[in-house]
């Protein structure tokens, strides 16, 4: 755990969480900050020791992130797929191996609360029928993917909710397969598709992307989108609470959009060719935000 303190004026930040990126981010807008500012981000539940030892700087206000109660069912995958397996902008998806239509398609096996890749497989219909698929959403592959160097991607985007309001950040950043995807082998299937962060994991930012004005538009329509399934949980967000997500999107090769998953407790600790521009960019921007009430040029309000 780690404590910063900013004193231009004065921001005070604590975090369990990637301490560089947010010591970066502090430090570089502490000049255009007004007022005494707080900012706790808490891996886990704040628990309120944190606020008592600092009444000796007299902040003005201290913004918390949000508790996991107000996020959970964004973030478990079998949550996610009962609130909104009917968005157009959610895979086909599925809770039982007997519901999933006898076709040539591939499907995704993922673990609620897995992580990073970890948990989740990929079959054919016939595999599928002999995996245990206990506590697991299945989710049918795209059969068209957009590729960028002829290699499957997948999309972070990170957003922000605060004050009932859910903001759509301007950068972003992709990690693609090691592996061609149109010379697939059958023993490198899950690698080709399965997009996890490993050591040797490329990382882009998303204005690489071919189209990428068209792919971020249709993100902006499927977090949009999103709103409407959880406006009961974004409404319970507010005061000096805020929230941060990271919703993974895969890309077909018409550019539309589907979120795969969301995540509530993002990593952010990422190569530096992408992390100043979108996880350091990120929190800059969302603290400016709470701090002076006027929003970002990075930041883009989806729900107004």
């Amino acid at each position: 755990m780690s404590e910063f303190i900013f004193s231009n004026s004065l921001l005070k930040i604590y975090t369990n969480k990637n301490s560089s990126v947010f010591s970066r981010a502090g430090n570089s807008i502490s000049n255009e900050i007004k007022g005494r500012i707080g900012v706790i981000y808490d891996d886990f539940d704040y628990k309120g020791n944190l606020k008592e030892s600092w009444k000796q700087y007299n902040l003005n206000h201290i913004f918390i992130n949000a508790p996991r109660r107000l996020t959970i069912s964004m973030d478990d995958k079998i949550q996610f797929h009962n609130v909104m397996k009917d968005s157009e902008y959610t895979p086909e998806s599925y809770l039982n191996v007997n519901d999933v239509p006898d076709i040539n398609s591939l499907y995704f096996v993922k673990k609620t609360g897995s992580t990073g890749g970890k948990g989740v497989n990929i079959y054919n219909h016939n595999d599928l029928l002999n995996v245990d698929v206990n506590n697991c959403v299945i989710q049918k592959n795209i059969s068209n993917p957009d590729l960028y160097d002829n290699k499957r991607y997948k999309i972070r985007q990170l957003v922000l909710l605060y004050e009932k309001q859910v903001y759509i950040h301007k950068n972003s950043w992709f990690t693609r397969s090691n592996i061609n995807y149109n010379s697939i082998l059958s023993d490198k299937l899950r690698d080709a598709h399965v997009i996890s962060q490993k050591h040797d994991t490329i990382f882009e930012l998303s204005n690489k992307l071919e189209n990428f004005d068209l792919i971020f538009k249709n993100m902006t329509l499927a977090v949009k989108d999103f709103t409407k399934y959880y406006q009961d949980k974004i409404n319970n967000i507010s005061g000096n609470i805020y929230g941060v997500l990271g919703f993974d999107f895969i890309v077909d090769n018409e550019y539309n959009v589907q979120i795969i998953e969301i995540n509530h407790r993002s990593n952010y600790a990422h190569p530096s060719n992408v992390s100043g521009d979108c996880d350091v960019k990120f929190f800059q921007d969302i603290i400016l935000l709470m701090a002076r009430k006027i929003v970002p040029e990075n930041l883009e309000i989806i729900n107004r």
